[in-house]
């Protein structure tokens, strides 16, 4: 199939569509000569100035890029889809000889699965280059973009028709969203401008002066790839120019639509644009023509008037330190309130005035404290105010500009406040209190009015019957195939406003009283009028019935308000269900259960709750995530559920199993798994479906119907699918689950494709960078449960990653929290047992020769990357980073010199031995000699298998003794055997080295009191999963945890990264670096140069003595 992918570049006032496509990788590398003619004849209709270059080789024709836009974005828009013209593009491009192959999008790369290296080769430069392109009106711009997102995150169309969203598109559609926000809160603004010819124009500008408005559109222009300013035009050399004129266009053009649509240009028919200046100003404005009709004398005048016009409204009236402040509160007296909590007619809410320093806004003057001063001045938290009743004034007939209101209390000689009724508070607090905010005076308002507990909504009742309706009877399949998230559930709706739950007949009696502020359950509340028509209209359209229940969990947590009209804002739940999802007080009650029968040991209490936690999860039929932080024991709470349900009776022992259970695992802990369950289950049949030798076929479905549980790998899972789904398995675990975080993995969609009627996942990181990790292993538990993916990108992980928005992320929360179990080891009340773990940041320094190198690639990289742009310079940057990270360790890691010797035998040459080239080095000689003299036993973890050869020789130099260096190409035997030799804790083997992908994951090393992490990773889950190798369950001694950083590099600023990005899987379920790709260049210098403090003076002078004696 032909994968199409749509890209969008805006110039000269325009938003120019063109496409991609491609069957394969192969028909990426078709190439065109330099030389390449233009086309002869005319410009098509719509060319873009410059249309210059050899045509792109896969880029698709005008005909079929317009039929393309048109079946996607349907018939309704057609009349938006001008006829296709041709634009000129700088792209990036290899030049190989006389033949140049552009470079594919990522997204059409990975669609087609076409690898950069592939095609690597000759000068990689940016070259014009001609592409069909359809060009969209700027008037018709915001419908395009609002629809073609609505298609690539919503509809199922475009992945049905191989139609892929260009970064570029995704990017304008998120500046179409700013815009649309600017016009929905009204910050455009009248104004003039003249263009090139010295004629005058009418323009609906767009009003960015607030701090607020600045910040977001900042985010937008930071946002900006290469792609989206990639025209041959002269404005696309720089973001602002474009977005700016995006920004403009768009505005005007959609104010000038309503302006025609309401046919505002009748108010000045019959007047004379020559003796009125503001007519003539308005005929530019109030139609689809701009031109502003004015005599030649009128017209400077007219642009002096109206700029100055402009230019005042960012006059904040702040003329001094101090300003305004209005603060609004509650009324003290309550006897006008109506039994329904409906304020009456005498109920009064006391305004006061204060003057507020700018600069420490929590230093006040009060109004009434300043007619009583003695003198002109005063003194207020250490800041002097010169005559605050004159300024006092002054502020306020400044702020009854915006608010006429104000202009009341002008009326007293000595103004404190004023006194207003609901109607007018609730009017203050809507309309006015942010306009007087972004005029920089100072507003204080009840806490409760930012709530978002203040505004009306729906909550969903769900009734899923007594708990003998949902599992009672036949134990097994037959029961949860009666319950789960397909079981049906008695569902209504019911009216919220705050905390509080009104019946319909009580709320008709509130709406009835039509005040937009009512107190309810000690509270105020707001209730605007277009709420209290939406949720009426919601009741009586929706009065309940059945549904499956994860539909109306989706309904709870994920609706959508432009479906509902109406925020829902919770849930209640009676029934079975209440033991999951919180019962009508939000309490959840579980019944715990006892280790079961032959499971040796004991479970610890918080155990035997997660163990009563999976059973009654399998029992109900829902999926279960068992998140436990590394180390507390997933394993044997897991081989206790399988051993709870599998017993033997009848007098023979005849053995009762209701299936096999699959469990899928890195390869690295096959072993442990088997180990695990002989020692705390050893009543269990397991099998291992692992080797060269195998089962398959009938031989595995035999092997497996005979077993309890059935041992495979992620890459067994997916190359033996043909074999493994013909088995009934009873469930399907994963360890290590973050192994599907990828949806679109083969071995993913492999695992998601075995059937079974229960499923449990286990992991100790359900999120390690982004959400769609999280909804990937959701999805595999409770297929539906948080939607599609386009779903779930569209209503939570935008929202979440890209805007931070706190209130979906709740929901989320609320949402999966229910089937995910997660539990830390630093909480005391789990496990008081566990020594503490003490983290500490070793700071290194580099040696001279590191510190030549390092500087010397810098600049290197600095100057390629200064050259480039797109795709080459991204792919300078991450190149130069390992090769900093390298120097950092050691700086034959980046040599590669001739003196390596034998690297796998250990039998290193002595240059590479000396600790002394490498600051690192020398620190970790000093502890690791400190350590084995004290009987400890360390795990010294790098993500560089050299290095690690580098470390075990020069340690087995240094300290005299035995290094043990587990790597990605140890065997199975192996890796045991060094294992089992460092458990012994003898003291024959106190040092581990591990590459941090191959011992990171499933190994028990609680013989280890000291971890290093002789190199930093980029993703944090990562080094926790390496640490907790020693800190786990078994461990009687505190765990020393040393961080390697060298000062003054880049190490130091990746260490701040790493801190900073263990924000987002606690935010949801509370628990790379191409973010240096993206900075500008100073940024970029910034972060790598090399600071004075990066070098140690000792060494740089011991090493020139040295030179000096030689």
């Amino acid at each position: 199939m032909k994968i199409r992918v749509i890209h969008a570049c805006w110039s000269e006032s325009r938003l120019w569509l063109w496409m991609e496509q491609a069957e394969s990788a192969q028909a990426l590398s078709v190439g065109v000569r330099q030389d390449a003619p233009a086309a002869d004849g005319e410009p098509a209709p719509g060319a873009a100035p410059a249309s210059v270059g050899p045509l792109h080789p896969f880029s698709a024709s005008g005909t079929e890029l317009r039929e393309t836009l048109i079946a996607t974005l349907g018939r309704s828009l057609e009349p938006a889809i001008a006829a296709a013209g041709e634009l000129s593009l700088r792209l990036p491009t290899h030049v190989l000889g006389e033949s140049i192959i552009p470079v594919p999008s990522p997204t059409l790369s990975h669609a087609v699965g076409h690898t950069f290296a592939e095609d690597a080769g000759g000068v990689m430069v940016l070259q014009s280059l001609r592409v069909a392109a359809v060009p969209i009106s700027a008037a018709d711009t915001l419908g395009v973009l609002d629809r073609l997102e609505q298609i690539f995150l919503e509809d199922e169309h475009a992945s049905a028709h191989a139609i892929a969203c260009g970064a570029s598109l995704a990017y304008w559609c998120l500046a179409g969203r700013l815009v649309r926000w600017l016009l929905a809160q009204q910050r455009f603004v009248p104004a003039i401008m003249q263009d090139s010819s010295g004629g005058v124009r009418g323009l609906w500008q767009p009003w960015l002066a607030d701090d607020a408005t600045l910040e977001r559109v900042r985010a937008v222009l930071h946002a900006m790839p290469g792609s989206a300013r990639c025209s041959a035009d002269a404005a696309a050399t720089s973001s602002w120019p474009v977005l700016e004129d995006f920004i403009t266009r768009t505005c005007d053009a959609a104010c000038r639509s309503v302006m025609t649509a309401e046919t505002m240009s009748d108010t000045i028919d019959g007047r004379s644009p020559d003796e009125d200046a503001h007519v003539a100003w308005l005929t530019g404005l109030l139609s689809d023509q701009d031109k502003v009709i004015s005599r030649g004398e009128q017209r400077a005048d007219l642009l002096k008037r109206i700029r100055f016009w402009v230019g005042s409204l960012d006059h904040r009236g702040t003329d001094s330190k101090w300003r305004l402040c209005i603060q609004l509160k509650e009324p003290l007296d309550l006897s006008g309130l109506d039994p329904l909590g409906t304020p009456g007619p005498g109920l009064t809410w006391p305004l006061s005035f204060h003057l507020q320093s700018v600069e420490s806004p929590d230093v006040m003057l009060d109004a009434q404290d300043i007619w009583v001063l003695p003198g002109e001045g005063a003194i207020v938290g250490g800041v002097r105010v010169e005559k605050p009743a004159e300024l006092l004034l002054a502020q306020i007939a400044a702020g009854a500009r915006v608010w006429k209101h104000l202009e009341k209390a002008l009326s007293s000689p000595e103004p404190v406040g004023l006194d207003l009724t609901t109607t007018q508070a609730y009017e203050f607090l809507r309309e006015y209190r942010p306009i007087l905010s972004e005029q920089g005076f100072g507003v204080i308002v009840p806490a409760w009015w930012d709530s978002p507990n203040t505004r009306l909504g729906v909550r969903l009742r769900i009734d899923s019957g007594l708990p003998g309706d949902a599992a009672g009877g036949a134990a097994g399949a037959a029961a949860s195939s009666q319950v789960g998230l397909a079981s049906l559930v008695d569902y209504s709706w019911q009216i919220s406003i705050g905390d509080a739950t009104l019946t319909l007949p009580e709320f008709e009696r509130i709406a009835a009283m039509r005040s937009p502020l009512v107190m309810i359950g000690g509270r105020w509340v707001e209730v605007r009028p277009e709420d209290v028509k939406a949720a009426v209209e919601f009741i009586r359209e929706n009065p309940g019935g059945k549904m499956e229940l994860g539909r109306a969990l989706r309904l709870a947590y994920a609706a959508d308000m432009r479906t509902t009209g109406l925020p829902v804002v919770g849930m209640d739940v009676s029934g079975w269900a209440s033991s999951i999802f919180g019962g009508l007080d939000g309490s959840q009650t579980l019944e715990m259960i006892d280790a079961p029968e032959g499971f040796v040991g004991s479970l610890r209490p918080y155990q035997l709750k997660g163990l009563s936690w999976l059973a009654f999860l399998d029992k109900v039929g829902l999926g279960a995530c068992l998140a436990d932080d590394m180390g507390l024991g997933k394993t044997i709470q897991f081989l206790a559920l399988l051993l709870r349900e599998r017993r033997i009776i009848g007098s023979a022992g005849e053995r009762f199993s209701p299936g096999p259970t699959l469990l899928v695992v890195p390869m690295s802990v096959v072993g442990n798994w088997v180990r695990e369950a002989r020692r705390f289950a050893p009543q269990l049949r397991v099998y291992i479906h692992h080797g060269l030798e195998r089962k398959q076929g009938k031989d595995l479905l035999d092997a497996a119907m005979n077993a309890d549980l059935v041992v495979t790998t992620y890459a067994l899972a997916h190359r033996d699918r043909a074999d493994l789904e013909p088995v009934g398995w009873h469930r399907i675990a994963l360890d290590e689950a973050q192994n599907i975080k990828n949806p679109a993995a083969k071995q993913t969609q492999a695992i998601r494709a075995l059937d079974a009627p229960r499923r449990v996942a286990l992991t100790g990181t359900p999120i390690e960078n982004r959400l769609s990790e999280l909804w990937s292993i959701m999805d595999f538990l409770n297929p539906g449960l948080l939607g599609g993916l386009s779903e779930f990108r569209t209503r939570f992980a935008l929202p979440i990653e890209r805007y931070h928005d706190t209130a979906r992320a709740g929901r989320l929360r609320a949402l999966v929290q229910p089937f995910v179990l997660r539990r830390l080891k630093s909480d005391p009340n789990v496990i008081a047992d566990l020594p503490e773990k003490v983290e500490t940041k070793e700071f290194c320094y580099l040696t001279p020769e590191q510190a030549g190198l390092y500087e010397t690639v810098v600049k290197r990289m600095l100057s390629a990357a200064e050259e480039s742009e797109g795709i080459q310079r991204r792919g300078i940057i991450l190149a130069g980073l390992v090769r900093l990270k390298q120097i950092c360790d050691h700086p034959q890691l980046y040599l590669k010199g001739d003196d390596t010797g034998d690297g796998e035998s250990g039998d290193l040459g002595p240059a590479i031995q000396r600790a002394s080239r490498s600051g690192k080095c020398v620190r970790l000689l000093e502890m690791l000699d400190e350590v084995v003299a004290s009987g400890g036993q360390a795990l010294v973890f790098t993500q560089f298998r050299q290095m690690g050869t580098i470390l075990a020789a020069m340690l087995r130099h240094e300290l005299d003794r035995e290094v043990l260096f587990l790597h990605g190409g140890s065997t199975t035997s192996q890796r045991d055997a060094m294992v089992a030799s460092f458990q012994k804790g003898d003291g024959s083997s106190p040092i581990f080295i591990l590459s941090l992908k191959a011992g990171g994951v499933g190994l028990n090393l609680t013989a280890a009191n000291h971890v290093f992490h002789f190199d930093r990773w980029w993703n944090p889950a990562v080094e926790s999963q390496a640490t907790d190798r020693a800190y786990r369950i078994g461990q009687t001694r505190t765990v020393q945890v040393h961080k390697f950083v060298v000062s003054g590099t880049l190490e130091e600023r990746i260490d701040q990264m790493i801190e900073q990005k263990q924000d987002l899987a606690a935010n949801v379920i509370g628990s790379g670096e191409n973010w240096l790709t993206d900075l500008n260049m100073a940024q970029l210098r910034d972060v790598l140069m090399l600071r004075p403090a990066a070098v140690d003076a000792d060494l740089a002078d011991l090493e020139a003595i040295a030179e000096n004696e030689a």
